[in-house]
């Protein structure tokens, strides 16, 4: 029995890479069945790294300031294989009717600005970092819902797009990834299709920031090892012999 525990706690291979997705709702949501832009990466890195969820719903870039050190250190970060930042459309409400959660353009960009500075300061290398602007929004159907739910609707979606372009700012001053989602989804025709209740994102709208976050993730985990052996590797009458070399 003692020489099969022992067995069972060989090594372990060594801790794997993680990728950290850190936002608002539409982060919290990633794995969802609609909007599961998280769930796609994962699906994408299986056996490759862990992918961690971190989206606070309704939170803007004001209170991610406060909470980030409470949310990574730099003992978690040191096993990082990127970082994605989406955050935006909540900032982006208009300040008279969405008070609670309007933060100013130029404070928002400070803010962004504020992250990624304190991302750098414990250990994550700038191009690990991914900076994702807020999605367009579909205002009448936004307002629509809003309406259902008895909330104030107090989005604009020109207004989306400016704190999508201090984003573009942000990336392009330290250097980070960036996705212009905002700029990518008014390409297309037919975009509120992206979106299924004109702010978070549907199946379709998953899978187009999948689309485009895509060769910005290969980049950075091209290099990885799928972890632990093909099953097909691996002799099942002696399977010491490839499983205890990890």
């Amino acid at each position: 029995m003692a020489s099969e525990v022992t067995s069972l706690r060989g090594k372990s291979g060594g801790s794997w890479p993680k990728v950290y997705l850190l936002g608002n709702s539409i982060t919290q949501f990633s794995f969802s069945a609609e909007g599961g832009w998280g769930s796609l990466i994962a699906d994408h890195l299986q056996r490759k790294c862990d992918v961690v969820c971190r989206g606070f719903s309704g939170y803007n870039s004001r209170w991610w300031k406060i909470i980030l050190p409470k949310v990574l250190t730099a003992s978690d970060v040191k096993d990082a294989a990127l970082i994605t930042l989406f955050l935006g459309a909540n900032d982006s409400v208009l300040a008279d009717l969405g008070k609670a959660q309007h933060v100013p353009l130029e404070e928002f960009q400070q803010n962004m600005s504020d992250i990624v500075i304190y991302l750098q300061s414990i250990g994550v290398a700038r191009e690990k970092i991914i900076i994702i602007s807020p999605p367009a929004c579909a205002e009448e159907k936004w307002r629509k819902e809003c309406e259902e739910k008895g909330r104030i609707f107090s989005k604009c979606n020109k207004q989306t797009g400016e704190y999508a372009q201090a984003c573009a700012n942000v990336a392009k001053l330290h250097g980070t990834g960036y996705v212009h989602l905002y700029t990518e989804m008014m390409k297309v025709p037919d975009w509120d299709c992206m979106l299924n209740d004109g702010l978070h994102l549907s199946a379709d709208g998953a899978s187009f920031v999948f689309k485009l976050l895509k060769p910005l993730i290969d980049n950075l985990t091209c290099a990885l090892p799928m972890r632990f052996p093909d099953w097909k590797d691996i002799d099942n009458k002696n399977p010491h012999a490839v499983l205890d070399q990890l």
